[in-house]
């Protein structure tokens, strides 16, 4: 799962009226914090936002998000990883929305 650098760029762009974005590397991708604490993660030009709440979770489904998921080759069938829910390219292209979803993502359980 390997990231392109021009969609993270595009990412942090859009997500810069949020603040410092903090990144590293995580599991192939780019892992996104705001004072450490997790916000997402790039992998393979898409991203996902942790969601640790249900009433959010709600939302993610209802905005027809996916949870991330990747195959082993020591399994059969793709994993998911529960809390990893992808944003939607409408929502990715609308800044405004987008900012407005990871402050919600970045106050769960304040």
């Amino acid at each position: 799962m390997r990231t392109a650098r021009e969609f993270s760029t595009y990412v942090l762009d859009q997500l810069a009226p949020v603040g410092v974005i903090q990144t590293s590397h995580m599991f192939g991708g780019v892992l996104l914090k705001v004072n450490n604490k997790p916000l997402g993660v790039i992998l393979s030009d898409t991203l996902y936002f942790k969601v640790r709440e249900l009433e959010l979770e709600e939302k993610f489904l209802a905005m027809d998000s996916q949870q991330l998921k990747y195959v082993r080759k020591d399994k059969d069938g793709p994993l998911v990883i529960q809390n990893w829910w992808s944003i939607p390219e409408e929502i990715l292209e609308n800044k405004k929305e987008l900012v407005g979803l990871a402050y919600e993502v970045l106050l769960q359980g304040t």
